[in-house]
């Protein structure tokens, strides 16, 4: 079983659907080259993004390790996904255009054999877009609630990178693999209500969550689900930045 298949039924109520899958679709499909594809999503989820970039022209195929999110995918994209793992994938060497990945490479366990693999299957003068993750504004009550939150939750279950990951960190792990690029700072805002961020919460809605028992994640998600609750009921601005790789082999 993979970490996502246990959430793959909530998973666009508590995240953003195709509206955030949308956003990020126009940023990567302006930073991609022009061109027939195909297109490789490696860690493709419910393929919200994915059908952002096919409705921009780009011929996708999808790749993730959970079925249960798969065939979210399926419905929306058709038959152009398959189950695999991103550390070995089902895919032929150099046969991709470029790749592209929207907060995945946190969750993989060993990065540097992720890196390894875009190598293999994209074809010379490929590009790999990676975006590693996103940090609220400083006035972005809710996102430094949340932040804070996962952070505890990654301290009780003992994560070894309990921050995530870092554009420089990513950076080195390409290196491992002969890429190399610049990294891009975007911004992003967006509404939002208290309200959905609980519903995450209650539906466990982060994977890291389910390491933990019952008692231990009451406990370190108490704070936030209080200050969550204290917060209007009503629809409120968050803002955040986000680091997007653009990674290539000389």
């Amino acid at each position: 079983m993979a970490e996502f298949d246990d959430i793959a039924e909530h998973y666009d109520q508590t995240r953003g659907g195709e509206s955030r899958g949308d956003e990020y679709a126009a940023t990567l499909d302006g930073l991609l080259p022009a061109g027939e594809g195909p297109l490789l999503e490696i860690g493709v989820g419910t393929g919200v993004v994915a059908l952002g970039l096919a409705r921009r022209g780009r011929r996708i195929l999808g790749l993730d390790v959970s079925a249960p999110m798969l065939a979210r995918a399926v419905q929306r994209l058709g038959a152009v996904v398959l189950q695999s793992d991103a550390m070995e994938m089902a895919v032929a060497t150099a046969s991709v255009a470029h790749a592209v990945s929207v907060w995945v490479v946190h969750a993989v366990k060993d990065p540097e054999r992720l890196f390894a693999e875009v190598a293999r299957v994209l074809r010379p003068a490929g590009s790999y877009i990676v975006c590693t993750g996103q940090r609220p504004a400083d006035d972005d009550v809710v996102g430094q609630i949340i932040v804070e939150m996962c952070l505890q939750v990654d301290r009780r279950r003992g994560a070894s990178r309990p921050r995530g990951v870092t554009a420089e960190e990513v950076l080195k792990w390409a290196a491992s693999a002969g890429f190399d690029g610049s990294v891009q700072t975007i911004g992003r805002q967006w509404m939002w209500l208290p309200a959905d961020e609980l519903l995450a919460i209650e539906k466990r809605s982060w994977p890291a969550m389910r390491e933990l028992d019952d008692e231990s994640l009451d406990e370190v998600t108490s704070p936030a689900v209080e200050a969550l609750r204290a917060l209007p009921d009503e629809p409120g601005l968050r803002r955040a930045t986000a680091d997007v790789l653009v990674l290539q082999r000389p």
